[in-house]
């Protein structure tokens, strides 16, 4: 009887060991192909540029939720998203600019 329950366990082990993927480490700035949309160098990493005009949205993705995402509207109403580590503070060096036409 132990020799029936301890070959399961370990049938039941090598399933769950074969089952296991790597998860893809989160990238928010890397390029995905053509029809990418500009990004901007920002100027300093400890503040948002006050040119970024007001402040309209805050998300942060499912998937990976330590990042979130501030979305700003300029003042010729395009949109910037810069990225910002919740749990770090840390902010990364480029932002995209939304432009509207």
């Amino acid at each position: 009887m132990k020799r029936n329950v301890f070959l399961l366990l370990g049938l039941a082990l090598c399933l769950m060991a074969t089952a296991c993927t790597r998860l893809e480490q989160a990238r928010p700035m890397d390029g995905r192909g053509p029809g990418e949309l500009p990004r901007e160098q920002l100027a300093y990493r400890d503040a948002v540029p006050a040119e970024f005009g007001d402040l309209i949205g805050v998300t942060s993705n499912a998937d990976n939720p330590t990042w979130t995402q501030a979305w700003f509207m300029k003042a010729d109403k395009s949109i910037v998203v810069v990225w910002i580590n919740a749990r770090t503070g840390y902010m990364l060096s480029d932002a995209v600019v939304i432009p509207r036409r």
